[in-house]
């Protein structure tokens, strides 16, 4: 029986999802070929039809884990009113479920310290990653509101990513306290932000309306 013709990019999906689980789980370096290929449930003799290295897999999977993170980041704004939604994001990004489980989380908080020491082409497709995470919570707010300044969603998305991380190395209680005070920090900072923006539109119809003296 013939294999169905999409079977190849079937296989080839399927190895890089377990790569993108295994390496946000255990880290990049602590995984091999094999143990991929015994998660996707596949003999390493069929790796080589699909990938030449593992840096090539590697940065298939860290454009997988990136895609990955924005759907689950994504799944309830769609209910949202447009003005709860990128806070609702932050909530999500620094919560309990997305602490324990790495292996479907965001990948720049998973092994993003292994991924700036990688090739260049890693490298370039890490940061490609970043640039489009952070276009993409920009893209969150209401339509038709003066943007956020970069810096502002900048911080937020260090203040998201530098927390889970430390909240994983705490560990225990101390990491809910981490998580609990980063979400804080960042609704304060991006509340603080947005209402600056709001008010400069009036401090500048207020000078453009004084009569000249």
């Amino acid at each position: 029986m013939p294999w169905p013709k999409d079977h190849k990019s079937r296989t080839r999906e399927r190895i890089v999802k377990a790569a993108a689980a295994a390496f946000r789980a255990r880290g990049v370096s602590a995984v091999g070929v094999d143990d991929v290929m015994a998660q996707a449930e596949l003999t390493r003799g069929g790796f080589y039809a699909h990938f030449v290295s593992k840096d090539e897999l590697l940065r298939a999977a860290v454009e997988q884990a990136s895609r990955e993170t924005t759907a689950v980041l994504s799944r309830t704004l769609h209910s949202l009113p447009p003005e709860e939604r990128l806070l609702a994001v932050v909530d999500a990004y620094l919560s309990v479920q997305h602490l324990a489980h790495p292996e479907c989380g965001c990948p720049l908080a998973a092994m993003g310290p292994e991924l700036i020491r990688a090739d260049e082409e890693t490298r370039q497709i890490l940061s490609r990653s970043v640039r489009d995470r952070l276009a993409w919570l920009r893209e969150l707010l209401p339509t038709g509101r003066e943007p956020l300044a970069a810096e502002d969603v900048v911080g937020s998305l260090a203040c998201m990513v530098g927390g889970l991380v430390l909240a994983r190395a705490l560990g225990g209680r101390d990491s809910r306290r981490v998580l609990s005070a980063c979400r804080a920090f960042v609704r304060r900072s991006l509340d603080g932000a947005q209402r600056q923006v709001g008010a400069a539109p009036r401090r500048r119809r207020e000078r453009g309306s004084r009569a000249p003296g």
